[in-house]
């Protein structure tokens, strides 16, 4: 009797952990570019100017957001047409090869102009690759989990991410401290990127055995969903604008390490710590957020993400530019703190307010395109225009107020989602 119940709770948490695999990938590769970002811009692009490469490389890490949209689109109508478990062992499988082609790039010294090409080859499949990743997951995880739980579930796709972040952060963190300066720019970096190979394997293993959560769907063509997604245009706007709740998460993964080491002063090693300190501590919040909006409803936790960011913006690169470690600390605890309350809700929002014939092709439209202008622009728009008057402390904090005035007004309007029969 113990064995059968054994065996019924590992089924059960396999669908899950063959879905989080994946976006585990896909935090992890966005984490280390971030992380890395100084030692990959001086690896592939030319010497000399070390703001312009700087820059360049930022804007390589935007470039994999532009195709995220073209990626969730293609790969949800797919998924809408054909399923989505033969979908989703198609992207780990991309997600896990362009993360790991990374690490093994020549450099420009080595390879000359082709260096940048292939490292911006790699973030266009990676960014394709995750864009089906970020619209498929949270679809299938809320189709095969019971209603009343279903903010739990999907909440754990957040869990996922914050994982991939922590362990991320870890391996930038101990290259820095164990490696000389010279081994880590020339080789260090490249290591933790290689890792996603075993990990891409293991997410393999596991979907190829999944089974479909809704049978049965139907196999209307993609002008039928153009058509039903245009009638729902309003629904995929609003949700597009949600993702400037999601600002905080990348500009604490991508921006902060690199924000402290380059304004604060911060030794690079205590820098690259930041992430792993506070993604880890939202990690243990989003499966008790993601059960505070099964019970009160998902636009709550969704409020509060949008004020606590609007108000905690300036504080946070105030208090952050100070130098010390304690000043770094606090300054990204008021950053992180509206991350769990946005990841542990959003996710479930995603998949709940469409009809299920176009759910993961409008859902990763949404998401994608939002993250696009929320996720991959700010730290782009910071850097420039950190050069001006604005200055590198006020800079950030504006982009995270606007970004977060933008969720705010979207999250107003979204109307009860938990007792919508996804089914239909």
């Amino acid at each position: 009797m113990a064995r059968q119940e054994s065996a019924g709770d590992t089924e059960k948490k396999r669908p899950v952990l063959a879905a989080v695999t994946g976006h585990f990938i896909e935090v992890y590769d966005a984490a280390l570019y971030g992380l890395f970002v100084l030692p990959i811009a001086k690896a592939f692009f030319p010497a000399g100017n070390d703001d312009r490469a700087f820059l360049a490389a930022l804007i390589v890490f935007g470039v994999s957001f532009v195709a995220r949209p073209i990626g969730g689109i293609a790969v949800g109508l797919l998924a809408d047409r054909i399923g989505r478990q033969k979908t989703l062992v198609a992207t780990i499988l991309a997600v896990g090869s362009a993360t790991a082609a990374v690490g093994a790039l020549p450099t420009y010294a080595q390879a000359g102009t082709l260096a940048p090409i292939l490292l911006f080859v790699c973030r266009i499949v990676q960014g394709f690759a995750s864009g089906g990743e970020t619209t498929v997951i949270p679809v299938y995880l809320g189709e095969q989990a019971e209603p009343r739980r279903r903010g739990l579930i999907t909440s754990l796709i957040a869990v996922a991410g914050n994982a991939a972040t922590v362990l991320a952060a870890l391996a930038g963190a101990t290259l820095s401290a164990r490696l000389p300066p010279a081994a880590f720019d020339s080789w260090g970096w490249r290591t933790p990127f290689l890792a996603a190979i075993p990990l891409a394997v293991l997410g393999f293993h596991l979907r190829r055995k999944l089974s479909e959560p809704l049978p049965g769907r139907d196999r209307e063509g993609f002008r039928f969903r153009f058509r039903k997604i245009r009638a729902n245009w309003k629904t995929v706007a609003q949700l597009s604008l949600l993702g400037g709740l999601g600002t905080p998460v990348y500009l604490l993964i991508v921006y902060y390490p690199s924000f402290l080491i380059r304004v604060s002063g911060l030794p690079e090693a205590q820098a690259r710590l930041m992430p792993l300190i506070l993604i880890a501590g939202s990690a243990l919040l989003n499966p008790v957020v993601g059960v505070l909006g099964d019970r009160l409803g998902r636009k709550v936790p969704l409020l509060l993400a949008a004020g606590v960011s609007i108000a905690t913006a300036v504080p946070a690169f105030s208090i952050a530019t100070g130098g010390t470690l304690a000043g770094a600390i606090i300054g990204g605890i008021l950053l992180a703190l509206p991350i769990p309350l946005c990841l542990g809700s959003i996710h479930a929002v995603s998949m709940e307010l469409y009809p299920r014939d176009i759910r993961a092709t409008a859902g990763g439209l949404a998401s994608t395109v939002g993250g696009l202008v929320f996720s991959g622009l700010p730290p782009v728009v910071i850097q420039l225009l950190s050069s001006t008057s604005v200055g590198h402390t006020l800079a950030p904090a504006l982009v995270l107020m606007a970004c977060g005035s933008i969720g705010l007004l979207a999250a107003l309007r979204l109307p009860d989602t938990r007792t919508i029969r996804i089914d239909q």
